[in-house]
């Protein structure tokens, strides 16, 4: 009788630590996401806090995110190495603060790539998807997203661009080596300089004007300066929001299924949505600052889209000297940005 008894206390104890085990909560997931905005930036407001609440609802608590917004744990140019090193586990940068590491990703900062940032944002996700060389530019993380801003255009101060001529030996901020380039062979005078730094330039008549996105324009107060703006719809900034390889292939497998479910293709176009969205407002506040917009005509349209050309085909030359599928890239990702 002694014996079962024994054998009575250890199945009903084994049973009720079952039950505690089954019903105890899983540990929660934390999960630190740094980016260079103020907290108050449209996609931290209307992209990254939503998304973040979506996965913890989704994840039914498991998942929490800290945001640590205006570079808190480090300079923006660094933000890619703190996902790399796992000081960060989400982080946003753009691709340009880490020059020369995205080759294939590039293809998107030439000229007239960016018929708005929802396409481009898609066009991007879907060559990284095809091609395992432009995947293997991200192979030390996780990437989550793959986005731009809607094209940017030229803004200045006192001389106004009303046609290709206009750009002869006018000094304009570029934005990235593709821009610069195309500056030189429009007869400008390309001036390196960070866009923090572009209001005083303008101000000082260091640079003649911008290459910028209305957002941009509004955000870093440029319309106070700028009198022109010249619709060309000429280039994009490319972007990323990345996560730390260890810490993603820590997490449980229902966890990863809930992030990858929201990342990816989704989570890209979602960034570009809101950006295309950030255009109207901005622009409307600078034509109440009384900025005049131009058109140029459809020939000066044609005519700086075709200077361009060749700046595409040196890309090409570029990336197959080193190896990289260059003109399949190019072709793949002008065939995506044609699509709906």
């Amino acid at each position: 009788m002694k014996s079962k008894s024994v054998i009575a206390v250890l199945v009903t104890s084994a049973f009720i630590l079952l039950a505690c085990s089954s019903s105890a909560p899983a540990k929660t997931i934390e999960l630190k996401f740094a980016h260079a905005f103020s907290p108050k930036h449209t996609m931290q407001t209307q992209v990254f806090e939503p998304w973040a609440e979506k996965i913890t609802k989704e994840t039914n608590g498991q998942v929490k995110f800290t945001f640590f917004p205006g570079g808190a744990l480090g300079k923006t140019p660094d933000h890619y190495e703190l996902a790399e090193k796992g000081i960060a586990d989400i982080i946003y940068i753009l691709h340009d603060y880490t020059p020369g590491r995205f080759p294939m990703t590039e293809v998107f900062s030439l000229p007239f790539m960016t018929p708005s940032a929802l396409q481009t944002s898609r066009a991007m996700w879907k060559t990284y998807e095809k091609f395992p060389e432009f995947q293997k530019e991200y192979d030390k993380v996780k990437v989550l997203a793959l986005f731009c801003h809607p094209g940017g255009d030229f803004h200045t101060v006192k001389k106004p661009i009303r046609t290709v001529d206009d750009f002869k030996g006018m000094k304009i901020r570029t934005a990235n080596p593709s821009v610069t380039e195309a500056l030189k062979i429009f007869g400008a005078v390309p001036v390196t300089t960070p866009v923090t730094e572009t209001y005083t330039a303008l101000e000082r008549g260091v640079v003649d004007g911008t290459v910028v996105p209305w957002e941009g324009l509004g955000i870093f107060k440029l319309d106070d300066l700028t009198k022109y703006a010249t619709i060309t719809d000429f280039y994009t900034m490319t972007m990323m929001v990345v996560m730390n390889k260890s810490k993603w292939e820590s997490l449980p497998e229902d966890v990863k299924k809930v992030i990858d479910e929201n990342s990816g293709i989704a989570l890209s176009e979602w960034c570009g949505k809101v950006y295309d969205a950030t255009d109207e407002p901005f622009k409307n506040q600078a034509l109440k600052k009384g900025i005049e917009i131009i058109e140029l005509s459809a020939a000066d349209k044609e005519k700086l889209q075709g200077l361009t050309m060749p700046l595409r085909e040196q890309w090409v030359k570029k990336m197959e000297a080193k190896g990289l599928p260059g003109q399949a890239v190019l072709d793949a990702a002008l065939g995506y940005l044609q699509e709906d």
